[in-house]
Formats: C-alpha cells, sequence, structure tokens
C-alpha cells in the first residue's frame, strides 16, 4: 500500500488537478494518473483560499507534471482523491529564490536570472527528491514518456496506460471510480480548494499519530518495459 501524500507538508509541490491546458488523463493498471501542464503550486491554492494575492513574478514553475492517484475501487485507503506520488519537470529562478533567502547583492550576481533548465523531481509521502537534469525535449510525448517511466518504475503497473481523454475526464468515468461533476466552471478549483482542505485535517492527525503512516521508498530502475 502506498500512503498518500500529504499536500500542506509540500507547498511547492504542483496543485492536484490544476492545469492551464485541458491536460490528459489517463488509467494504468490501480492508477488514475493525470498530466498537467504549468499547474499551480498547493501554496498557490492555499493563498488564493485565504485571500492573499498571487504572485506575479514566481521563481518555481512546472512545465509538466503527472500526478498519480488510486482508482477509487482499489483504494486502500477508501475513498480518497489524495495523491500517492507526483513527478515533474521543476524549473527554478535560483536568483530570486537566493534574494529571498538573504544572500548579499554582491554574490547574486554571479547567479543567472531567470528560470533554469529542467530537473525531474518527484514528490511521495516522506520526500520531494531531485532526480537530476531531464534531457530530452520539451514535447509532450517525449515529457510524458520521461514521467511514466518513472511512474512504471515506482509502482509496475499491471497492462498499459489507456488514455481516457482530457483531466475532466476522470470525473464519472466508470474506470477510476471518481464521481461526476455536478457544475461546471470553477468546480475544478472548488475541487482542489476542498481537497486542500481535507487534507490539512488528514495531515494534523498523522502528526498526532505517526504510526499511521507506511513509507514506500521510491524502487530501482529494473523495468525495462516503459510506455511510449
Amino acid at each position: 500500500m502506498h500512503p498518500l501524500i500529504p499536500l500542506p507538508q509540500f507547498p511547492s509541490m504542483p496543485a492536484p488537478l490544476s492545469s492551464t491546458s485541458p491536460g490528459e488523463a489517463w488509467v494504468w493498471g490501480d492508477y488514475v494518473l493525470v498530466l498537467q501542464t504549468h499547474p499551480k503550486t498547493v501554496l498557490d491554492i492555499m493563498n488564493e483560499m485565504t485571500g492573499k494575492p498571487a504572485e506575479d513574478d514566481k521563481d518555481l514553475d512546472y512545465p509538466f507534471a503527472v500526478t498519480v492517484y488510486y482508482r477509487k475501487d482499489r483504494n486502500p485507503h477508501g475513498p480518497s482523491s489524495q495523491p500517492i506520488l507526483v513527478v515533474g519537470l521543476e524549473q527554478m529562478d535560483y536568483a530570486k529564490v537566493m534574494a529571498k533567502m538573504g544572500m548579499d547583492s554582491g554574490e547574486l550576481a554571479s547567479i543567472p536570472s531567470g528560470l533554469g533548465p529542467p530537473v525531474l523531481g518527484v514528490f511521495t509521502a516522506s520526500s520531494h527528491l531531485n532526480m537530476g537534469g531531464y534531457e530530452g525535449t520539451l514535447e509532450i510525448d517525449s515529457v510524458r514518456q520521461r514521467l511514466f517511466s518513472v511512474i512504471a518504475d515506482h509502482f509496475h503497473p499491471a497492462g498499459e496506460a489507456v488514455r481516457i481523454g482530457p483531466i475532466s475526464a476522470i470525473h464519472g468515468h466508470p474506470d477510476t471510480g471518481w464521481p461526476a461533476q455536478k457544475k461546471k466552471g470553477g468546480c475544478m478549483s472548488a475541487l482542489v480548494a476542498l481537497l486542500l482542505l481535507t487534507t490539512c485535517c488528514a495531515w494534523m492527525f498523522r502528526r498526532e499519530n505517526p504510526q499511521m503512516l507506511q513509507i514506500t521508498p521510491l524502487q530501482a530502475d529494473t523495468n525495462p518495459n516503459r510506455p511510449g
């Protein structure tokens, strides 16, 4: 059983279901995969919930991210909507980050400004891992293949990954178990906010009951069969 990610613990993580494009939804074995483009972060959603203005000049971006959930009917945690893995391409403006940390302006002059090259980042329930630089192109097929390979190595899902449509297709689809959306429009943002609120409660409970949190470490790259 893979533990659920406590969202408040990772404010820089891509927010569930957030995407500037319709994105993609996939079903692969016991899992639902959501491919997002330039998603907001968990911190962005938390700021929206509290009425804090969004930052115009960000120091972090995710060109692409894939968030993994259990299928509802196969979730050992019950009907939870919390993710169990997030893998994405991360780009950071190190000069801005260092400036926020109080680095001297003279030292900052030696750090290139602007977003740096993408690196491969992975979020689990217990950690945020940097898996090194990404060497492919930013074409979606190339990115998807690389991100899916990480998922394959971690979960070894059965069968082939099957695309079921855009992100919104997870709602009401018989192979995901996610309930259908009752309304259109801003429901996705409301759902993300509700998910964050409920996971805040779960996170506080787990902090008080650490024995409830099971950790499943990333597995080594031993699977030769990766989806294209």
